[in-house]
């Protein structure tokens, strides 16, 4: 009896090391199952409860933001996706009353009858949300002397109509005051194609509602327009200021006389540059209808600290707070 006890109680040194190997193998995974599930990452923990895909539809305006907005939203929630066409605001009410996608991108209101179709088909109108300001520089190649132009200036230049004060028909550089060499220079004017929301606030504002000229030269986006400019140092155009470069110059404005403001966040925070907006989300869904999982986390994440840093980034103004709480509490009502 006495051998068979010390047969156990003293095993030999191999078994011994083989023991010891094993229970501290056993140890280290039980130690990392424990720290991934419990570790301080806690986006991929909560991003696993949230998954789907954000469709979205609109404006080119919108698009570098949407993109950056996705990526942040994908980040922090890795089981969703973001796909995101921009034909121009025009087509995003359509999209959304077919359905098609869960938000549609505006840079500008909805029209009433886009509206009401959507309401005669969900019962419901869509949920506006305000999401940032924007500002349509006027831009000219940065060899131009020009620097502020006025509205009525403006309508002399895109509209056959003259609807706004003082305005008269503008063909040359000499009908901004340019000198020398410029007071003879044809204007090459481009603008964007009739898709735009762009297109429909600068008729709005700086045509005071009348008609472009058939001279004019449309561009589908505002980078294309930047980069015409570019090329030419004669031209004029406009876009969204967000997209400018160093090759091309925006020009201040004036509503009226003396009084020129350039296209800088707190002039447009003001209203005091004439050709500020604001840009829209329409959401398909509605919070008292009952809305997907996605679709809320995604507009919390857009209200967040990240997802308001991604506004200037994007090259738009961040709308004041007390604007920006009430858009917030449309979501929860």
């Amino acid at each position: 009896m006495s051998r068979v006890m010390r047969s156990y109680s003293q095993p030999n040194d191999v078994n011994s090391s083989k023991y010891w190997t094993v229970l501290l193998l056993i140890l280290s995974i039980f130690i990392w199952v424990a720290a991934s599930s419990c570790g301080s990452d806690t986006s991929s923990t909560r991003g696993a409860k949230v998954y789907g895909t954000i469709s979205v539809s609109g404006s080119t305006t919108m698009s570098n933001l949407m993109s950056i907005w996705c990526r942040g939203f994908s980040d922090n929630y890795h089981n969703t996706n973001c796909v995101v066409e921009s034909f121009g605001s025009s087509r995003a009410p359509k999209d959304l009353i077919d359905g098609t996608v869960d938000i549609a991108t505006m840079s500008e209101p909805m029209s009433d009858k886009d509206m009401q179709d959507f309401k005669n088909t969900y019962g419901y109108a869509p949920l506006e949300i305000k999401i940032a300001l924007d500002m349509i520089a006027v831009l000219v190649n940065v060899e131009n002397p020009a620097d502020c132009v006025t509205i009525g200036q403006l309508d002399g230049i895109y509209s056959n109509t003259y609807l706004c004060q003082g305005s008269k028909d503008i063909t040359t550089w000499g009908g901004l005051n340019l000198v020398g060499e410029w007071s003879a220079t044809p204007i090459k004017i481009y603008g964007r194609t009739s898709t735009s929301g762009t297109y429909a606030v600068f008729k709005k504002i700086a045509l005071c509602g009348g008609t472009y000229k058939t001279t004019i030269t449309e561009l589908a986006s505002s980078r294309d327009i930047v980069e015409f400019v570019t090329r030419d140092s004669t031209s004029i155009g406009y876009s969204g200021a967000g997209v400018l470069s160093p090759s091309v110059k925006a020009l201040s404005i004036a509503d009226s006389g003396n009084d020129c403001y350039s296209p800088i966040p707190k002039y447009a925070i003001s209203k005091q540059y004439p050709l500020t907006r604001e840009l829209y989300l329409y959401l398909k869904e509605n919070p008292s209808k009952g809305m997907k999982k996605v679709t809320k986390k995604f507009m919390d994440y857009i209200f967040s600290k990240p997802g308001q840093e991604a506004v200037a980034e994007a090259g738009l103004v961040a709308l004041p707070k007390d604007i920006l709480q009430k858009q917030r509490q449309k979501l929860s009502n």
